[in-house]
């Protein structure tokens, strides 16, 4: 079930959601919340549908000091959900004036719903 963060402290077998993002060329990534990246199983029948700016929900099959792998479980989704999580993410980072204005982005989400 997605929370709404990822946890920084990693194990094989967790499961979380995760916002998928245009890597270097062609690539697509994710970011754990302490920069590590996450990179996605490429033998897994799910990679083809993955895009940026989709969220899917992963499990976790390998750890490593400076990145993570995941293998995609469900579709991928786009829409207001991956919208929001994109939007947190910016909002946790240490830009100031990035993280202001999507805090306040959210904000009026969150009065729109």
């Amino acid at each position: 079930m997605y929370t709404g963060e990822r946890p920084d402290d990693v194990s094989l077998g967790d499961e979380f959601t995760v916002l998928v993002l245009r890597g270097k060329g062609d690539s697509i990534i994710s970011r754990m919340n302490d920069g590590r990246v996450i990179l996605f199983n490429r033998e897994s029948p799910i990679f083809t549908d993955l895009k940026p700016g989709t969220v899917v929900h992963a499990r976790v099959i390998f750890v490593a000091q400076n990145y993570v792998i995941m293998d995609p479980l469900t579709p991928p989704e786009s829409g207001s959900e991956a919208v929001k999580i994109g939007l947190r993410m910016v909002a946790d980072s240490e830009n100031w004036e990035m993280s202001v204005i999507a805090q306040a982005l959210l904000h009026l989400l969150e009065q729109l719903e």
